[in-house]
């Protein structure tokens, strides 16, 4: 988490607006639309600050050379396109969602907009009012009656030091133990690996194959939720099961929290023609836990290129909703 700009001047109309908003665009649009939205947050001296959640180098648009300029929009419109698709697949499924994010900015201004690694960010997307800066406080000398106060703190260093040298230690035989016990397990505690399952004792449905497919599989009655990004700015994905790509989810697991296949399992496929050229983003995010619990939950992923598979591993969480993992075609 990187601050790209401390707003003087300006406060939120509703502070509780951008959190409504952020929490519907992370439930429902994957990190690609989720940070492209800035978060606003309050700086220690109360004003308002913008913060992005991306790795790189914050840059405003102003400052980027011609060709990243335009590079920058060229992404930015993409994925305002695609925020778009999908507010308008929430329309047609009639969830309520839509008509909030509906309240999003469909475009930037160049004074609005940055660069980090390379990604558009938006700030100052939510409604803003002006506000007084105050001025800074003038310095003064300090009083006569503040200099024994001085002179008594002088005298505690030969205290304190002995105290706070032993707190040090102390911390750093804490962090110590905990870099050593991390090298226990491959798995945070409280995390299992997803169960290797034999095909012949659950079958499976018949999923859709083609250039590209990609497998979600996790073991449970929580409701997990597959979604790829395509170059086109194109989401597949439960409210938006087929795109012009040709991208297209046939199986869904868990939804309303019931059982379809055991174990649960989603699966998106491009088959009808050539998948585009580019860079792809695949999701797993936890839509709703079904049943009281807050461990992590693991899941595979297996990516299929042209009939080569990799299966990656991770997890879901309370505390991490969502994974993203990027990869090409051809």
């Amino acid at each position: 988490m990187q601050r790209l700009l401390r707003d003087e001047g300006h406060a939120l109309v509703d502070p509780e607006l951008p959190k409504r908003q952020q929490a519907l665009i992370h439930r429902h649009c994957p990190p690609s639309i989720g940070n492209l939205f800035a978060l606003p947050r309050t700086g220690r001296d109360g004003g308002l600050e913008w913060w992005s959640e991306l790795p790189g180098q914050p840059c405003p648009f102003a400052a980027l050379s011609a060709a990243e300029q335009a590079r920058l929009m060229e992404r930015l419109t993409q994925r305002l396109a695609a925020l778009g698709s999908l507010i308008d697949a929430l329309e047609r499924c009639g969830d309520p969602a839509a008509q909030a994010l509906r309240g999003l900015p469909t475009q930037a201004t160049e004074e609005s907009l940055y660069s980090v690694g390379g990604d558009p960010v938006v700030i100052r997307w939510a409604p803003l009012r002006a506000v007084d800066t105050p001025p800074p406080l003038a310095s003064s000398a300090p009083s006569p009656a503040q200099a024994p106060v001085k002179r008594r703190r002088l005298l505690l260093v030969p205290v304190m030091l002995p105290l706070l040298l032993g707190g040090l230690a102390l911390l750093g035989l804490w962090l110590a133990f905990q870099h050593w016990s991390g090298f226990s397990s491959l798995w945070p505690q409280g995390e299992r690996p997803i169960e290797h399952l034999d095909p012949q004792d659950h079958a499976e449905p018949a999923l859709g194959t083609g250039d590209i497919q990609v497998t979600l599989r996790w073991n449970g009655l929580d409701d997990l939720d597959l979604a790829v990004l395509d170059p086109n700015g194109d989401t597949v994905f439960f409210a938006n099961t087929t795109t012009p790509s040709g991208g297209e989810l046939d199986v869904d697991s868990n939804a309303g929290c019931t059982t379809s296949y055991s174990p649960p399992i989603e699966n998106i496929f491009w088959d009808s023609r050539t998948p585009p050229d580019g860079d792809y983003v695949a999701t797993v995010t936890l839509y709703e836990r079904c049943h009281e619990h807050s461990e992590p939950i693991p899941f595979e992923l297996a990516i299929t290129i042209d009939g080569s598979t990799v299966i990656h591993s991770g997890s879901v969480s309370n505390q991490s909703l969502r994974q993203s993992l990027e990869f090409s075609y051809p």
